[in-house]
């Protein structure tokens, strides 16, 4: 068990709202579809690929030309653009972080459905969807940083916004009390709702 928690990427989430027992250890993919003339396009049919997996998820893009696809699992994902008229759009490596949100813009082409334009995800980018402010630790990180104690709540300290004593992961962070703090562990839910504090401390 703790070999296996050496290996965690830490996720640590501060709500930026009040304190809520509704946590996501998912991520989701929105954006809108338009036309070379910048118009909406509605009615597109936009499907979401899970490259690990293959689990294929359809949706269409509403009247303002918009998509989402909520609570997807972390991941890459391919996602696919068809509307009648316009060359087919295949955006590949969209990745989906925990508590986060990908926008993706789609512009079409006009042309035949037969020929599709492939292209490859930029970097995910500003994320302004969401008032969820989270921070990801990687598990090198995790792993390589001295911690006293192998106490990664320390890790916290590195975190913009974080004010106060980081050991036990208590202080405050973009002015949230400790028990506002949602903690994850690769994903998993590590928060101790009877204390109002994490669960696990040690790596």
């Amino acid at each position: 068990m703790r070999q296996f928690l050496r290996s965690a990427t830490v996720i640590l989430l501060a709500l930026a709202a009040g304190f809520s027992h509704a946590q996501t250890f998912r991520g989701a993919i929105n954006g809108t579809v338009v036309d070379p003339s910048e118009a909406v396009v509605s009615g597109a049919e936009v499907r979401a690929i899970n490259n690990g997996t293959g689990v294929t998820l359809s949706t269409g893009s509403t009247s303002d030309g918009q998509f989402a696809f909520q609570d997807l699992p972390l991941g890459s994902y391919k996602i696919t653009v068809n509307a009648p008229g316009f060359q087919a759009v295949n955006v590949d490596n969209v990745l989906v972080t925990a508590g986060s949100v990908y926008t993706l813009p789609v512009k079409l082409t006009v042309g035949q459905q037969a020929t599709a334009i492939e292209v490859s995800a930029a970097a995910v980018t500003v994320d302004t969807t969401t008032a969820t402010q989270n921070m990801t630790i990687p598990s090198s990180v995790v792993q390589n940083v001295p911690l006293n104690g192998r106490d990664f709540t320390q890790l916290i300290a590195i975190a913009p916004g974080y004010g106060g004593y980081s050991v036990g992961g208590f202080g405050s962070l973009n002015g949230t009390r400790p028990n506002q703090m949602n903690w994850q562990i690769d994903g998993v839910d590590n928060n101790d709702f009877w204390h109002n504090i994490f669960e696990v401390t040690t790596l």
